[in-house]
């Protein structure tokens, strides 16, 4: 009995070095990981912090280049030169950020619409669970028909794509928008649309009467007809084409804060209506953004511009 004991004691001892142990490393993976959660939750700020202050460089340098192409003045191009170069270095540190934080540790196909929505205008760092699965679901309803390959033909076929590119870019805007004249119109350029409180849009771009000519574009003599006009140049490609391009920089610049999915809605909603949802929101970059828009306000948002925004998203 008394070796048993000693023998028990030895064990006991035992045990409880080895849960002793055990604790304290469980302690130190514990701190350790809390230490990770708020270094992670510093860095996604700071992240957010440098995303934002990137967006609010673009709108500047938007206006910025409205300014040089309308004047031509080379201390306004030295200025835009600039901040280029302080863009690119921010950009940079933002992507270091990204990569630490593991936002792309996920499928492929998850990894492009993350990739997507940044090249667009978006922060992928705090982009809703449910905006990934929503774009899936509107993917598969391009594969359940032939409009989108038909439509990417007969842009490929007529040379429309180097030219809408080249006007974007001219803009400095992403080429991704190209994917607005597939859902306005299929890429045809002699289109009539429905009939507006506005009058009919017309062309490739589907520009009302007064978008067009605030852009530069004459309507031509049938204007309130629902037919085709070749004296109205809506139905110019070239020129409806720079003109889309301008009107959506113009877009850029107002409180849409350079977000590519809310100017996209409000191509189709109108820029006021989008204006006024933005400014119920907080005057904070990171407030003013297409997920909060969807949060707080997608019951005043028609489902019309809703499917809208997300058919062109997962179209490109």
């Amino acid at each position: 009995q008394q070796a048993f004991k000693v023998v028990k004691k030895k064990q006991s001892n035992k045990y409880l070095k080895i849960i002793s142990g055990i604790v304290f490393v469980s302690l130190i993976a514990v701190a350790y990981a809390v230490y990770q959660h708020i270094k992670a939750g510093e860095q996604k700020e700071l992240a957010e912090s440098i995303f934002y202050q990137m967006k609010g460089i673009e709108v500047q340098l938007s206006k910025l280049s409205s300014v040089v192409q309308n004047t031509g003045n080379k201390e306004v191009e030295q200025t835009i030169e600039k901040m280029r170069n302080d863009y690119e270095k921010m950009e940079k540190i933002y992507d270091k950020y990204v990569s630490e934080l593991d936002v792309y540790d996920l499928s492929e196909e998850d990894k492009l619409i993350l990739k997507m929505s940044r090249l667009i205008g978006e922060c992928e760092i705090n982009m809703p669970e449910n905006f990934v699965l929503e774009v899936k679901t509107f993917i598969n309803k391009w594969k359940s028909s032939s409009r989108l390959a038909n439509a990417i033909k007969r842009a490929k076929e007529t040379n429309l794509i180097p030219v809408i590119i080249e006007e974007f870019d001219n803009q400095h805007l992403p080429p991704q928008f190209f994917y607005l004249a597939l859902q306005e119109s299929n890429f045809k350029f002699d289109v009539v649309g429905p009939i507006t409180r506005y009058g009919y849009a017309k062309g490739m771009w589907q520009f009302i009467p007064m978008t067009a000519k605030q852009n530069g574009l004459q309507t031509g003599p049938l204007v309130d007809l629902n037919q085709y006009d070749p004296l109205d140049e809506r139905f110019d490609f070239s020129k409806a084409t720079r003109a889309a391009a301008k009107y959506i920089n113009y877009i850029y610049q107002t409180e849409a804060q350079a977000s590519g999915l809310l100017v996209i809605g409000s191509y189709n909603w109108g820029e006021n209506n989008f204006r006024k949802l933005v400014n119920e929101l907080p005057d904070d970059p990171k407030q003013r953004n297409f997920w909060n828009i969807l949060v707080k306000f997608r019951d005043r948002i028609p489902d019309e511009t809703y499917n809208y925004v997300f058919y062109i998203f997962s179209a490109s």
